[in-house]
């Protein structure tokens, strides 16, 4: 009958992972230790990623100490490399080949009855030992100074346990144990014990500085909402102003000093008439501008066309510009916004659509 071997071709955990990182140390490959538990990495769900890693997969299964690690083989024809057989040397013979971690691969573990190396006792001869938090009855050796990893490497015995190797370099001071979860809810509990310790006056302090700062909060949500939905009040020029006086209009022609404060443009008309015009587009509203050149007015817009009078000719103007009130106040023309004529309403000839000068 031809000789085969036995290849690991899925490996997975079972629930009740101590977290103990011994599984990784033994084959990092496949296992990674997390914050609560230990996970299968992603790469070793694929069988050809596992089938090379089978030693290293059966001697995390076997140092286990709590028997989670579970994997499945198949057979395979052929011996087993040579590799493989070298890092299993200390194994015991029989140990099973597949869903590791049973009470049978706890019984093949090696047991190291024989004198402890000397190195090694060396070590144990300088360390102290001290009382756990955890556990006040049992002790933990801690050695007085830090030993080289080498030391404990070379000062253990060859194959020894993975859990004897991590204890050895915790104890050493090499290595420093992740904290347990009574450890960390125990240091949570001690910085609330240490918050409640707060005096009245810190208390009244803190209050005051959380107060300060809802009302800060309310005061700039207050001004914003203000901001985005309180109507804003524009600041207009006064509608009724001074435009000066009526000798500063001698000429025929347009006057735009008045046409960027007040939006009025002061004109004297042949015939002798001072009228004031609005600078709005009667189509959409644009301001036109006064062509000296050709004599008219010209939206920017749309292309409408206004005679320096107002009344409208050429592009989509549907009517004239309006005109507003003007009157005299002694030798001073007076200009009133709030009162405007309107040509297609035939009140360009009522009085105070224009003076005669």
């Amino acid at each position: 009958m031809a000789e085969t071997h036995k290849e690991i071709v899925k490996v997975w955990i079972a629930p009740g992972c101590i977290v103990c990182d011994a599984c990784e140390t033994d084959c990092p490959e496949v296992f990674e230790v997390q914050e609560e538990t230990c996970i299968i990495r992603p790469p070793a769900l694929k069988a050809d990623f596992t089938k090379p890693l089978t030693p290293s997969i059966i001697v995390a299964a076997e140092g286990c100490p709590v028997e989670v690690i579970k994997f499945e083989t198949i057979d395979v024809e052929g011996p087993e490399p040579a590799a493989w057989k070298e890092s299993k040397e200390p194994a015991a013979a029989g140990a099973p080949a597949g869903g590791g971690g049973g009470a049978a691969a706890k019984k093949a573990a090696p047991v190291y009855d024989g004198p402890p190396d000397p190195k090694w006792a060396g070590l144990l001869r300088t360390a102290a030992t001290r009382p756990h938090a955890a556990t006040p009855n049992a002790a933990t050796v801690i050695l007085p100074a830090k030993a080289p990893a080498e030391a404990i490497a070379t000062a253990l015995p060859h194959g020894a346990p993975p859990d004897a190797i991590g204890a050895a370099m915790v104890g050493s001071g090499y290595a420093r144990p992740r904290p347990s979860i009574a450890d960390r809810i125990r240091s949570k509990g001690a910085s609330l014990a240490g918050a409640a310790d707060m005096t009245r006056r810190e208390f009244s302090i803190a209050l005051a500085i959380g107060w300060s700062c809802v009302a800060a909060f309310v005061g700039l949500f207050g001004a914003a909402f203000q901001t985005f939905f309180v109507p804003k009040v524009t600041k207009e020029p006064p509608s009724t102003f001074r435009a000066g006086k009526v000798t500063d209009f001698p000429d025929v022609g347009v006057y735009e000093q008045f046409k960027g404060t007040n939006g009025v443009w002061i004109v004297r008309l042949p015939g002798s008439q001072l009228v004031a015009i609005s600078d709005i587009c009667t189509h959409l509203g644009c301001i036109p501008n006064w062509l000296q050149a050709d004599q008219k007015f010209k939206c920017p817009c749309h292309g409408s066309g206004y005679h320096m009078n107002g009344v409208n000719f050429e592009g989509p103007a549907p009517r004239p510009l309006e005109r507003f009130k003007v009157s005299l106040d002694g030798e001073f023309l007076v200009v009133d916004k709030s009162i405007k004529y309107r040509q297609e309403l035939q009140q360009w000839n009522l009085p105070g659509a224009f003076i005669a000068v």
